[in-house]
C-alpha cells in the first residue's frame, strides 16, 4: 500500500487538493482511503465519503492535535492495510506550526495558500521545510507578481522541495501532483520508522490542565521572552530583499515555438486543432463572452497537460526551460493581499526574478505606470489602496521592465483602463511570443493571426490580411479621436461642438497621420 502525508495551515485547501487528486487516479488506483486528523470537529469526512472515498476520522479534542496524529499514525496505516487500500492519505492540519507530520521514507506534501500573506512560509517552519512536493494553492485570486513573490519566500524556506500549483475548485495542476504520489513508496507499517522533526516538548503546567495565569503556576518547560534583547534588537525591514545573490542568476529561457494540441469543447466534443505560434508572432483571441478566451490563456499559462477542464495540451520547444519562468502573464485578475507600499513590492519581485538595480528599476516602473494611469501614485502608496485602473498600469510596466519570460499571456487590456496602444508597445517585444485576449477591433487586427473561440473551443485561425492593415490606421485615427473625447469629458469640458465633423477624418488623417 502506497502511504502519502498530506499537511498544511488550516483552510489552505488540502480537502479540495486531495479529492481532486483522487479524481485523477480513478484509472491508476482502484482503493482509496483517508485518513483525517483534526482538533474538535471536522466536515470534510462529508465531501470524502460523497465522492466514495472511505474516510477515518481522528478528532484530538483536549489533546495536542500533532502528538495525537503521531500517537495514531501507525495504526491507521495497519488498518489502511487490513482494508485492502492501494493509497492511505493523512490529512492533518499542522496547527502547531512548530510541528511536523512528516516521516522519513513517506512521500510527505505541504499544501499553503497564496493569500496566507508572504511571510507565512518562513512561519510554518518543518511542516513546509521538510516536506517532498509543496502544493500552492489561490494563485488565481491574487496577480502573477504577487504569486512569484510568495513562491520564492517559499523556495527560499525549502529549496529542494518540487512546487506545485493546484486550483482545488477546477482541479488544474491535480493530475501531476497525482503522478507524484503514484511514485510513492509502498509500506504496510511505520513501525520504527522515524519522524523528520522532532515534536516540541509538551510537559508544562498548562499542558496537564492549569488554567490559573501567573508566575506561581508555571512549572516543568516553559519560556520566557527575553525583553531586554528584544529592545536592542534590530528590527527587520523591507531592506533584506534588495541583497540579491548574483551566483544564482539564471540564463532566460528561449522559446522557438509553442504548440496548443486541442482538447474538447463545452459540450464534450473533440477540439480539432494543432497550432503552432512561432516566437516573435502576436496572436489575438476573440470570441463572445464566456466563449473561452481566459481558458486557453491559463492553459498556456500553467503549460496544461490535459489536466484541465479544456483537455488540452500544450508543448514548447526551446533552450533554457524552467516552466515557472516561461509566463509573464497579465490577467484581468489584479488583486493585492501583501501589506506592502509600491516601493516594496517591486523590490521583492525583481528579487525574485534575480534582478540587479532594484533602485533604478523601480523608479522605471513606478514612472511608466504613472504614465499609463489617469490618477498618479508614488513609490509609498500601499498596493491594496491602489484602483483597479492603478494596478493594471503598474503590473504592465511590471511585466515590462522585470520580466525575461518568452511568453506573455494579456486578458482583455482593453478593461484596463489605461491607455492600451502604449501598453501594447510596451508588453510586445522583440523574440517573444504574445497572446493577446481581446474584444477590441483595434487590438484583434494588430497581431499577426486571430484566434476564434466559440463554445470552449478553437473554431478558427484567421491571418491578417493587407486591406485589414489599411482599415487599421483608419481605426485607430477614429480612436484617437474618441480618446481626445473622453480626456475632454475627464477635464470638465463641454462637449458642444459639431460630432459629425469632428468624426470625419482628412486625407492627412487617413495616412495614419495624427
Amino acid at each position: 500500500m502506497k502511504f502519502v502525508t498530506v499537511s498544511g495551515p488550516p483552510s489552505s485547501g488540502k480537502t479540495s487538493v486531495i479529492l481532486k487528486v483522487i479524481e485523477c487516479m480513478r484509472n491508476s488506483v482502484e482503493k482509496v482511503g483517508v485518513v483525517k486528523f483534526d482538533c474538535l470537529t471536522t466536515y470534510d469526512d462529508i465531501l470524502y465519503k460523497k465522492a466514495g472515498v472511505e474516510v477515518m476520522v481522528g478528532l484530538s479534542g483536549n489533546l495536542c492535535p500533532d502528538h495525537f496524529y503521531i500517537s495514531n499514525i501507525d495504526d491507521c496505516v495497519k488498518y489502511g492495510t487490513e482494508r485492502g487500500f492501494d493509497l492511505l492519505i493523512s490529512e492533518s492540519a499542522g496547527l502547531c506550526n512548530r510541528c511536523s507530520p512528516h516521516i522519513k521514507e513517506v512521500l510527505a506534501v505541504c499544501v499553503i495558500d497564496s493569500l496566507s500573506g508572504i511571510n507565512t512560509p518562513k512561519k510554518i517552519g518543518p511542516m513546509l521545510k521538510f516536506a517532498d512536493i509543496i502544493v500552492i494553492t489561490k494563485g488565481d485570486i491574487v496577480s502573477q507578481a504577487e504569486r512569484e513573490v510568495f513562491t520564492y519566500m517559499v523556495r527560499e524556506t525549502n529549496p529542494g522541495a518540487k512546487l506545485l500549483y493546484v486550483n482545488g475548485l477546477t482541479g488544474q495542476g491535480a493530475y501531476e501532483l497525482s503522478s507524484c504520489i503514484l511514485e510513492a513508496a509502498s509500506t504496510n507499517t511505520l513501525d520504527g520508522k522515524k519522524l523528520r522533526f522532532t515534536m516540541p516538548a509538551a510537559l508544562c503546567s498548562y499542558c496537564l490542565g492549569e488554567t490559573l495565569i501567573g508566575e506561581d503556576y508555571q512549572m516543568g518547560n516553559t519560556k520566557k521572552i527575553p525583553f531586554q534583547q528584544t529592545r536592542n534588537s534590530v528590527e527587520k525591514t523591507w531592506k533584506d530583499f534588495e541583497e540579491t545573490d548574483q551566483e544564482d542568476r539564471q540564463e532566460p529561457a528561449c522559446i522557438d515555438s509553442l504548440t496548443i494540441i486541442g482538447g474538447q469543447d463545452k459540450s464534450g466534443e473533440k477540439e480539432n486543432v494543432k497550432l503552432t505560434i512561432q516566437a516573435g508572432e502576436v496572436i489575438c483571441i476573440v470570441g463572445p463572452t464566456g466563449s473561452g478566451k481566459s481558458r486557453l490563456l491559463e492553459d498556456i499559462e500553467c503549460m496544461a497537460k490535459g489536466d484541465t477542464p479544456s483537455k488540452r495540451k500544450i508543448e514548447i520547444e526551446g533552450r533554457h526551460l524552467e516552466e515557472s519562468r516561461l509566463v509573464a502573464q497579465l490577467s484581468q485578475n489584479m488583486n493585492f493581499v501583501m501589506d506592502a507600499s509600491v516601493c516594496d513590492f517591486i523590490k521583492m519581485h525583481a528579487r525574485s526574478r534575480k534582478i540587479t538595480q532594484m533602485e533604478e528599476v523601480t523608479e522605471k516602473i513606478i514612472q511608466c505606470a504613472n504614465e499609463l494611469a489617469g490618477e498618479k501614485f508614488t513609490g509609498n502608496t500601499a498596493v491594496t489602496q491602489l484602483s483597479g485602473g492603478q494596478s493594471r498600469a503598474l503590473m504592465i510596466a511590471d511585466v515590462a521592465f522585470l520580466s525575461s519570460s518568452p511568453i506573455v499571456l494579456i486578458d482583455e487590456l482593453e478593461n484596463a483602463g489605461v491607455d492600451r496602444g502604449r501598453a501594447l508597445e510596451l508588453l510586445v517585444q522583440k523574440g517573444k511570443i504574445v497572446l493577446v485576449s481581446t474584444h477590441d477591433p483595434i487590438l484583434a487586427l494588430l497581431g499577426d493571426k486571430r484566434i476564434i473561440i466559440n463554445n470552449g473551443a478553437i473554431n478558427q485561425v484567421i491571418e491578417t490580411e493587407l486591406a485589414e492593415k489599411e482599415n487599421l490606421k483608419i481605426m485607430r485615427q477614429m480612436d484617437n479621436k474618441m480618446l481626445a473625447l473622453r480626456e475632454a469629458i475627464r477635464k470638465g469640458e463641454k462637449i458642444g461642438w459639431n460630432m459629425s465633423d469632428y468624426f470625419v477624418l482628412n486625407e492627412f488623417e487617413k495616412e495614419g497621420n495624427l
